[in-house]
């Protein structure tokens, strides 16, 4: 199974990938009818105010981390408000401009967009350092690879996996599937053990998509960061989780939600867990679990986003790390100052790493 891109690290160095998530860019001008948005959040998501929405925030995480590799958990745009695709162009333009290898996949909102699924994937494919590539043998349409490589050889995998689900969009290549299928899994995890056995030893993966599974439930609810009874999520943060920031204060943000104080401090279960959560996580509500597939792909970081207010990081009992990024940007519902990117730092042995939630 080939690899289908390529980021070289610096051997003896950390290796800093930027997981940014659910931007859900609206462009209030495009709206289909004229009642689909309130007036606040016509005013609040005119096209003119995408640079405090949506890039200075991301500005701010990518100066503050300098990252080797940008990672994206989906929902790039609300394709309803992206029919032109003038959104789509504007972001890509954008994330070039920073001139740092990065890797997208499709949420469940951004495939709504009337120009098609075909055209936001050719888009992406065609930005020089944009390392997306479309999957036409397997359900979805933003599945690949990515390996990190330290002289010539794969040192981690990134497996960018699409977890479907867009019920929206009206093209019939957009698959409206939930979740990852069978398909995708096992190219996952063919590709891993190719690895494996052209190289004579196991390589490190992760798994990054948008939709949570159920396996991240489950850790969350074992470490007591989420009870079965949390009707609204709480108002959670884990000890040694960095403070909110106030980069969005005077950003106008219909669907805010304020911080709250005091929160429920909750101590880390293990070392390493870090986040914030104000928003329940119910079970039945996300992919179905797959901590044996990604345990047989050797895959111990899984990256997701899709729930705005969760952003917890927590270490699973299967040994995977399991982390909801955060949101990047003031675009739909969000807590305010909870908002920007989550740092992974590979230690130079490429082997461990450490999850970071950063807000700017």
């Amino acid at each position: 199974m080939k690899i289908d891109s390529h980021v070289r690290a610096i051997p003896g160095k950390p290796f800093i990938i930027l997981q940014l998530t659910d931007m859900q860019v609206i462009d209030a001008a495009q709206q289909r009818t004229p009642t689909r948005l309130r007036p606040d959040e016509i005013e609040a998501w005119k096209t003119e105010h995408v640079e405090q929405c949506c890039y200075a925030p991301i500005r701010a995480v990518i100066e503050k981390t300098k990252p080797d590799l940008i990672l994206i958990t989906g929902d790039i745009v609300y394709g309803e408000f992206d029919d032109s695709g003038r959104a789509l162009a504007g972001f890509i333009r954008f994330m070039e401009s920073h001139k740092i290898p990065w890797a997208p996949v499709f949420g469940n909102h951004d495939n709504e967009s009337a120009i098609g699924v075909y055209e936001q994937c050719r888009m992406l494919e065609k930005a020089p350092h944009c390392l997306f590539r479309r999957s036409t043998n397997l359900t979805g349409n933003s599945n690949y690879s990515v390996s990190i490589e330290e002289n010539g050889i794969p040192v981690r995998v990134l497996y960018m996996l699409d977890s479907n689900c867009c019920w929206g969009a009206a093209d019939p290549d957009t698959s409206r599937i939930y979740g990852m299928a069978d398909d995708q899994i096992a190219w996952m995890t063919e590709t891993a053990q190719s690895l494996a056995a052209r190289y004579d030893h196991l390589i490190p993966g992760f798994a990054c998509f948008h939709i949570p599974t159920e396996d991240y439930i489950t850790a969350m609810t074992n470490a007591g960061y989420q009870t079965e009874s949390d009707d609204d999520g709480g108002n959670y943060i884990i000890a040694g989780t960095a403070p909110a920031s106030g980069i969005d204060a005077d950003v106008p943000s219909p669907n805010t939600c304020e911080e709250g104080n005091p929160q429920t401090v909750l101590a880390p279960a293990h070392p390493g867990d870090t986040g914030y959560k104000n928003e329940r996580m119910p079970r039945g509500r996300f992919q179905t679990a797959r901590s044996a597939e990604f345990r047989s792909a050797h895959v111990d970081g899984v990256f997701m986003g899709h729930c705005h207010k969760c952003q917890i990081s927590v270490l699973g009992g299967d040994s995977i790390r399991y982390t909801h990024g955060v949101k990047a940007g003031t675009y739909d519902y969000h807590t305010r100052g909870r908002i920007g990117g989550t740092q992974i730092t590979l230690t130079p042995d490429r082997n461990t790493f450490n999850v970071t939630q950063i807000y700017v």
